[in-house]
């Protein structure tokens, strides 16, 4: 398998930004994000700390700050921080953001291991990783790389005991995307399902109990299922409770062969007790047994078909997106 090109990645960036103007993405921000954000805002009673991979649009900060939940001066936003690897859209996000409370110039990844002062200085009330990437590219396991860096700031954002909202978006094509890794995400699920978790949960959403056979059968089904498998577990082992792992898909029509953008929202509440993941506490036990079944459940919202049907819903969206365009 050809190695990762992420090289390759940036000049796809261009088209990116167009899709970032349409009403499937601004569906997203306006009806998914912007709610969980006001229940942030509500919970700990003062201006959101947001971290971000925007674009120089800024249209995902725009949204929180026309409703009043982030800090907006007229220095800029200083509790909004994000992280971008183009020279040229970093500048332009910096010159538009003015003041903000962390930038980083590189990669997610990188931001997470080499940053030096990541550990003591990274905090944020919402995460929001809109990556452009599959789950594991080039030869990525689930446990180094993007998903590594992604366990990373969840061990980050415990070490605060700062409850959170993680916002993940991953390109759902298996095309440059690590076989092994894929596998090694069914055996996890194929070892739950032996476990009894999730069982009947499991097969009425795919009508049998076989991940390997998922994966080849429907890989957008797959990664709704196994993605929030994972990040349940991720956040459990280290003492989180969850209280959302809702998932929302749309076709993407770019300038590359059409795929299925998968876009997923967790709600990460600090639990007084650490879990261990050879003896967990009761409690976490218990959210456990419940989080499993309701991620092998849970039905993905079709954001595209949903728009197809209520055009007046996709004209409002539009309208909405045009008084956000930079001036």
């Amino acid at each position: 398998m050809e190695g990762f090109n992420r090289v390759e990645v940036a000049a796809k960036r261009r088209d990116v930004d167009r899709l970032m103007a349409t009403a499937t993405k601004h569906y997203v921000r306006q009806h998914v994000w912007l709610p969980i954000a006001v229940e942030r805002w509500q919970q700990v009673g003062r201006p959101l700390k947001y971290f971000t991979l925007t674009t120089s649009d800024l249209f995902d900060v725009k949204v929180l700050e026309r409703k009043g939940i982030i800090e907006k001066t007229s220095r800029g936003y200083p509790g909004v921080g994000f992280c971008e690897s183009n020279d040229k859209e970093f500048d332009e996000i910096s010159r538009r953001l003015q003041r903000c409370s962390w930038s980083y110039k590189g990669y997610f990844e990188k931001m997470v291991s080499e940053h030096p002062n990541f550990e003591e200085e990274f905090g944020f009330d919402v995460i929001n990783l809109d990556f452009i990437l599959v789950p594991f590219p080039g030869q990525e396991s689930p446990l180094e790389g993007t998903w590594g860096a992604i366990q990373r700031l969840l061990q980050v954002q415990w070490a605060k005991q700062m409850g959170f909202d993680l916002f993940v978006t991953f390109r759902g094509s298996r095309n440059g995307t690590n076989e092994q890794a894929l596998n090694e995400v069914a055996r996890l699920l194929d070892q739950n399902l032996e476990s009894g978790r999730g069982v009947q949960e499991f097969q009425n959403r795919v009508g049998h109990l076989d991940p390997f056979k998922l994966l080849e059968e429907d890989y957008v089904t797959f990664l709704c299922v196994g993605l929030p498998k994972l990040l349940v577990a991720d956040a459990l082992n280290l003492g989180f409770l969850m209280s959302r792992a809702d998932v929302y898909a749309y076709e993407r029509q770019g300038n590359d062969a059409p795929c299925h953008i998968v876009k997923f929202a967790f709600g990460l509440e600090v639990s007084s007790i650490t879990a261990s993941s050879f003896a967990q506490p009761p409690n976490l036990v218990a959210n456990y047994d419940i989080w499993v079944p309701q991620v092998f459940e849970k039905a993905v919202v079709d954001v595209s078909s949903l728009l197809e049907s209520d055009q007046d819903l996709r004209e409002s969206l539009e309208a909405d997106l045009g008084s956000l365009e930079p001036t």
